[in-house]
């Protein structure tokens, strides 16, 4: 049994973002229902802050910090890489998850405002975030990194790993995503059985904000698309997936994948909760039990040192 906050939100996403999704892609429209996130969701709490950061090359982040621990003491930290299939969305539009992931952490958040797609496709996003990743090596030589991400920005957190570990650069400590967009060849048998179940998307729509992004690119490139990787030596994972949205066997084929190769991965399956449930942080009780299993998913990373 959901929440009635979910069921609502089902509602609310049905006629938002699937009804639209049946029709070809309003760019301009999607960008304008995010430009300007509410005062909601700009809310900053008690004992946070909230700035923009400039980091070299034109990197743009907006970093969370907890009063009394600034990101320059911080032994750890996150690098976060907002969802949108590359095509929208922003560290603003994903404020919330980006001050739970804070909590959680205990943990200074920077989230990065990667360059999007059709201006930017593919490999624009995952350039951005590599640069990303060397800069704050450089920043905070001492600091362990944790790589997060929803949807496209979680795909875009484990293509990012891949690319950290053949450039032979230091590990991230974990790897913690929401329903990550591991496929962008759109393989996987959900994207069809899961089509009247899924709150948020119509396949059709998905098809198109891959093309979109890869402007010809092949969807099979590992960078594009981390399910055709290999995963061996990445850091322990987190993964979070709906059973009943079109992009779960994204996340669990890529767990299967993860395990085979020797990764360690923890998978959290829910019934009837939307696509990337845990970001509504603000709104459900679920996403607030699933960051529960994310604070206690960093305690177990032992070189971490979270205090419970």
């Amino acid at each position: 049994m959901i929440s009635w906050q979910a069921m609502a939100l089902n509602g609310i996403l049905r006629f938002t973002m699937k009804r639209p999704g049946s029709k070809p892609i309003d760019l301009t429209r999607l960008r304008e229902s995010t430009r300007n996130p509410s005062r909601f969701t700009l809310t900053i709490p008690h004992g946070y802050s909230v700035a923009a950061v400039r980091g070299d090359g034109g990197l743009q982040f907006d970093l969370v910090e907890a009063t009394g621990r600034p990101a320059s003491s911080a032994k750890v930290l996150v690098l976060y890489l907002h969802g949108g299939g590359y095509i929208f969305g922003s560290p603003k539009t994903h404020r919330q998850v980006l001050i739970a992931m804070a909590k959680a952490f205990a943990a200074p958040v920077y989230g990065l405002d990667y360059r999007l797609a059709p201006e930017h496709p593919f490999p624009a996003a995952v350039e951005d975030a590599a640069r990303a990743y060397d800069w704050l090596l450089a920043r905070h030589p001492g600091s362990q990194i944790v790589l997060a991400g929803d949807s496209a920005g979680g795909g875009l957190a484990i293509a990012t790993a891949v690319g950290i570990r053949d450039a032979a650069l230091k590990q991230p400590a974990a790897i913690v995503a929401f329903s990550p967009y591991s496929d962008l060849a759109i393989t996987g048998a959900s994207i069809e059985t899961n089509a009247r179940s899924c709150a948020m998307f119509n396949p059709k729509g998905i098809r198109e904000a891959a093309a979109m992004y890869l402007a010809g690119a092949d969807p099979r490139d590992p960078r594009a698309s981390p399910l055709y990787a290999d995963l061996s030596g990445l850091p322990p994972m987190l993964l979070f997936v709906s059973r009943h949205e079109v992009l779960r066997d994204d996340t669990l084929r890529l767990a299967e994948r993860a395990v085979a190769a020797g990764v360690k991965v923890q998978v959290v399956e829910r019934d009837r909760l939307p696509h990337v449930w845990p970001i509504f942080v603000a709104l459900l009780p679920e996403a607030r039990e699933a960051f529960g299993q994310v604070a206690a998913f960093a305690r177990q990373i032992t070189a971490l040192r979270v205090p419970a």
